[in-house]
């Protein structure tokens, strides 16, 4: 009975840190693009690497949802 309580627990933990992964990948994404819009009001070429960043958060994003 114990060890099912602990793979339990396990799993609750796991599913945390997972949303905590989709948030964090989400949230950068979004604030990436934020950031990219605000930069480029100023100067072109300056938001290029926010929406690198971007791209990439969402990209990572997509691989992990998609190989479940």
């Amino acid at each position: 009975m114990e060890n099912s309580n602990q793979e339990t627990e396990i799993q609750q933990k796991a599913t945390a840190t997972a949303g905590l992964v989709y948030f964090g990948a989400i949230s950068t994404g979004f604030l990436g693009i934020v950031a990219a819009i605000m930069a480029m009001s100023d100067e072109i070429s300056s938001g290029g690497m926010y929406l690198l960043a971007s791209a990439f958060a969402f990209g990572l994003l997509a691989n992990a949802l998609y190989r479940n």
